[in-house]
């Protein structure tokens, strides 16, 4: 029986048992493991999302390349940010011992990952698109989350970082509205622009907890992502879909966000996201997403 080794780590913090779990599953050259079996085994880890780390590749340049996918334990996905973070951390500081740089192949495309102080970060493939067709609304809101009816929003956005995945970002006045949202059940089911409709969509509520967002300001935001009876403990790429649309909005050349997730479910997460805008400040020039990683557990699967 064909076997892989694995280890788990939990992502976006360095306090074993907070942050966000990741299975990482270690694929050796050669290894033949289809679509289906990985799907298979994502759905045993039973992790919001887990990673099918490929063996180091030669680059031109010398630095180490991996081919990764991620799976949730329904559907792959072509980018997720706690797999990138967990995966960059793992494979620079366990296999190429503590390399500084290294690049992750994702289905969404290459990620330039570094390495220092226990800190990963990596420049995240993104096309940061707003849906505007189909607003969704303060009533659609309520559908979602009914403890949240006659709260008002200051501001409601659907937001895709990268095609396949949706956000609907609803703004909150402060963290005791934040404490009432709860695991319904509902899926959000954004009215995504046609060009777009595909993929993944969760809804991920946020409170800027020391004011707006401004020029080389460190925002500070508190989240929850929720998708049906699901509450994400850390969420890279929503953080990631959330600075962008903020820095737009705001017109803001250069920001950093310090995201707090997981709090109300005992698995505070750390996530950073900077994001540095183009010359005419409506369109993004990069995303950068760091974080930490602790090993939980190693062993084997067989399949």
């Amino acid at each position: 029986m064909p076997s892989l080794s694995f280890v788990t780590v939990d992502v976006f913090t360095t306090t074993r048992y907070a942050g966000n779990p990741l299975a990482i599953i270690n694929v050796p050259k050669g290894h033949d493991i289809s679509d289906d079996q990985m799907q298979q085994i994502a759905r045993e880890f039973n992790l919001s999302e887990s990673v099918f780390l490929h063996e180091s590749i030669a680059s031109d340049n010398g630095v180490p390349e991996w081919r990764i996918r991620i799976f949730m334990t329904t559907a792959e996905l072509p980018f997720a940010g706690h797999p990138t973070i967990g995966t960059a951390c793992y494979a620079l500081g366990s296999i190429a011992h503590n390399a500084p740089k290294g690049r992750l192949i994702a289905n969404a495309g290459p990620i330039d990952v570094d390495f220092a102080s226990d800190v990963a970060r990596a420049a995240i493939p993104h096309n940061v698109h707003v849906h505007t067709e189909n607003p969704f609304t303060i009533h659609d809101v309520y559908k979602l989350q009914p403890a949240l009816v006659g709260v008002s929003s200051r501001a409601i956005d659907i937001v895709s970082p990268v095609k396949g995945m949706n956000f609907v970002c609803v703004e909150l006045p402060d963290l005791a509205t934040l404490a009432k949202i709860d695991n319904t059940g509902v899926k959000p089911q954004p009215r995504l622009d046609e060009a777009w409709n595909v993929g993944f969509a969760g809804s991920l509520f946020y409170v800027l907890t020391d004011g707006p967002v401004t020029d080389d300001k460190v925002v500070k935001v508190r989240t929850r992502m929720m998708e049906g009876n699901f509450e994400d403990p850390a969420t890279g790429s929503a953080a990631c879909a959330l600075g962008a649309h903020l820095a737009l909005k705001a017109r803001s050349k250069s920001v950093h966000f310090d995201v707090t997730q997981g709090v109300e479910i005992g698995r505070k997460s750390d996530i950073g996201v900077s994001v540095v805008l183009k010359e005419g400040l409506d369109e993004v020039e990069s995303i950068e997403l760091s974080g930490s990683a602790v090993k939980i557990m190693e062993g084997v699967i067989e399949y």
